[in-house]
C-alpha cells in the first residue's frame, strides 16, 4: 500500500491560530501608525519658537557699528524695552540687505497678545528714515509704510545684563555699550514657560527649555 502524506486536523488548527495572531499584530501596528500619522498632520508648528530662534540668530548677528543721526550724535543702534527691542543686525530674514545691516524690530503688545516684526534696511545715508522706524507703530497703532508681521504670544518678556550686573534689568538704553546677555521668556502655545539666553554680537547661546512659572511675587531674575 502507497503511504499518503498530508496535513493533520492538528497541524491545521496550530497553522491556522499562528496566522490569524500574526495579522491580528500586523493590523494593530498598522492602526496605530494611521492614527500617530493623522495626528502628526493635524499638528500646527508652534510658530513661537521660530521667531525666539529668528531673534536669537539675529542678535548673535548684531551689528553694533555707530551711526549717526538727525541730531549729529553717533551710537550704536540699540533700543530694548521689556516688551519691545530695536537694533541693527546682519541677519535679515527677509534677504532685502544684500549683505549690509537692517534695522530689526520686535513689538509686544500685552493685551493683544502678539508680538510683531519688522525690518528695513540701514541706510546711514538717511538717518530720518531710521528714526521713523524707530519710533514705529506698536501693534495697536498706527500703521507705518514698514509691514510687520504678527504673531500670537501668551506671554513675551526681554531681560537685559550687561559686564558688570548682577541682575536682569527690564530695559537697556545703554547707547555707548551693549548688553552682554538677554534673557528671553515666552510662554508657548503648550502653555509652557520656555527661556533661552542670547549672547548678543556673539554665535554662542544658552537655551532652556521648560522652566517653571515663576511664584506669584517674585522679584528679579538673578544671574
Amino acid at each position: 500500500m502507497r503511504s499518503r502524506s498530508g496535513f493533520t486536523l492538528l497541524e491545521l488548527i496550530i497553522a491556522t491560530a499562528i496566522s490569524a495572531l500574526v495579522i491580528g499584530i500586523l493590523s494593530v501596528c498598522f492602526s496605530f501608525t494611521m492614527r500617530l500619522w493623522q495626528v502628526t498632520q493635524n499638528q500646527q508648528p508652534d510658530q513661537t519658537f521660530m521667531l525666539a530662534d529668528l531673534l536669537k540668530r539675529q542678535l548673535a548677528e548684531c551689528d553694533p557699528t555707530p551711526v549717526k543721526f538727525s541730531d549729529n550724535s553717533m551710537h550704536s543702534l540699540f533700543s530694548a524695552q521689556l516688551n519691545s527691542i530695536v537694533f541693527a543686525t546682519s541677519h535679515s530674514v527677509k534677504a532685502i540687505s544684500q549683505g549690509l545691516p537692517v534695522v530689526a524690530r520686535y513689538s509686544y503688545d500685552p493685551e493683544s497678545r502678539m508680538l510683531s516684526y519688522s525690518e528695513t534696511l540701514l541706510d546711514p545715508y538717511h538717518p530720518q528714515a531710521i528714526e521713523r522706524f524707530i519710533a514705529g507703530r506698536s501693534p495697536g497703532g498706527k500703521e507705518t509704510e514698514v509691514r510687520s508681521y504678527g504673531i500670537y504670544f501668551p506671554e513675551f518678556a526681554l531681560l537685559y545684563a550687561g559686564k558688570q550686573s548682577k541682575e536682569f534689568s527690564q530695559s537697556w538704553e545703554g547707547a555707548d555699550e551693549l548688553p552682554v546677555e538677554i534673557l528671553l521668556r515666552w510662554r508657548g502655545t503648550d502653555s509652557v514657560i520656555h527661556a533661552m539666553m542670547c549672547m548678543v554680537n556673539a554665535p554662542f547661546t544658552l537655551e532652556v527649555s521648560r522652566v517653571p512659572a515663576p511664584a506669584a511675587g517674585a522679584g528679579g531674575i538673578i544671574r
